[in-house]
Formats: structure tokens, C-alpha cells, sequence
């Protein structure tokens, strides 16, 4: 039968759904020969550095840039500590770009540009962060909005040192330690009564 299944109408495909699957790739990356995009590199032995490369894809080499920088070298156990984190924010906003979630796995993780944006960020001020404000820098960040996070990332990259990473972990770890919180509905209008409408009890 064509189209039926017992009787029924068998559902058909959302239109586009299996297009957007496979335009994207890792955490929203466009599936295109060099992109713009950042990388991570997780090696398959356990323990080993997570390295986090930023790949100017064709725009940066024809504006004569080098192809790529290395952003970000994250000890294992400070990447286990942001990993959830990251994944949980970016699939967040995938998913509400009805595009599909990515995941980390041993190898080369790409990540779409300004996600990746905000992924250095996180990265570089966990990397210089004492440990006991890893949390801190995490929470922090969270409660960052995404151009306030690009900013930031702007603002780290274009003075790169360990200072400066330094002075990036100081400042997250010094914010507030949860998520932002939605912006609380205004108070009603409370309508007062006129001084001399109000009942004295006496004619």
C-alpha cells in the first residue's frame, strides 16, 4: 500500500528535517569544505591534553591570515570539569535552531564559530583558574549572555598572554555563582484608594 500502514496514513518525514541533519556536523558546524570553525582534539589515551584550535577556514587564509591558532591546551581532569557544561549550553541552542546535538568523542570535534568563540573563553579561564574557582569560572560563564561571552572571547583574544588568561579566570571566578535567573514578571499597579474615600465608619 502507498502511503497507508493498516488503514492509516502513514506519516510522512517533517519537510527538511534530514537536510538540516546532515548540513551540520559536531556542534553545529557547517558541513562545507573549510569552514570557520574551532576544533577540539581529545586524544583516544585517557589522561592526554584536549587541545582546542581555532581553523580560519578559506575567509582568514585569503585575508592573508595563518590558517590556524591553537587557542587553548586544557589539562584532562580541568576539560572533564567544563565538558558537561559546554555540551548541555550549545545542544540548548542547537536544539532550538532545530539542529541536531553534538556530543565530545576521542578525535577532532568541530564547533561551530561562535560557539566556539565562547568555548575559548570557558577554556582559557579554567586553564588559568585556581582549582578551587574551576566551579566558579563555570558557573559564571553560564550566566554570561552569548555576546557577552563573544565580547569576552574578543576581548581574550586580542591581548593573548597568561596574564591575561589569568586576569579572564579572576574575573569569572569572582561572578555570581549561578545561572542567570529570568527577569522577574513587574509588580502589579496596586490602585490606592483617595484619602477621602475611605469609609471612617461615621455619617
Amino acid at each position: 500500500m502507498t502511503g497507508q500502514e493498516g488503514g492509516r496514513t502513514a506519516p510522512k518525514p517533517r519537510a527538511g528535517s534530514r537536510s538540516r541533519r546532515t548540513e551540520v556536523e559536531g556542534f553545529g558546524c557547517p558541513r562545507m569544505e573549510w569552514p570557520h570553525h574551532v576544533r577540539v582534539v581529545i586524544p583516544e589515551v585517557r589522561g592526554g591534553e584536549v587541545r582546542i584550535v581555532e581553523d580560519f577556514g578559506v575567509g582568514g587564509h585569503s585575508a592573508g591570515q595563518g590558517d590556524e591558532v591553537e587557542r587553548c591546551i586544557l589539562p584532562r581532569a580541568r576539560w572533564n570539569a567544563i565538558a558537561d557544561l559546554a555540551r548541555r549550553e550549545f545542544n540548548e541552542r542547537l536544539r532550538s535552531l532545530r539542529l541536531p546535538p553534538g556530543a565530545w568523542k576521542p578525535g577532532t570535534t568541530k564547533v561551530e564559530r561562535m560557539l566556539g568563540q565562547e568555548l575559548i573563553l570557558l577554556a582559557c579561564a579554567t586553564a588559568a583558574a585556581d582549582e578551587a574557582d574551576v566551579a566558579a569560572v563555570g558557573a559564571c560563564w553560564a550566566s554570561l549572555r552569548p555576546e557577552e561571552r563573544w565580547w569576552f572571547a574578543g576581548w581574550l583574544q586580542s591581548r593573548p598572554s597568561e596574564r591575561v588568561m589569568r586576569g579572564a579566570a579572576l574575573l569569572l571566578s569572582g561572578g555570581p555563582a549561578e545561572p542567570r535567573a529570568p527577569r522577574p514578571a513587574p509588580p502589579k499597579q496596586q490602585v490606592a484608594l483617595p484619602l477621602f474615600d475611605i469609609p471612617s465608619g461615621k455619617h
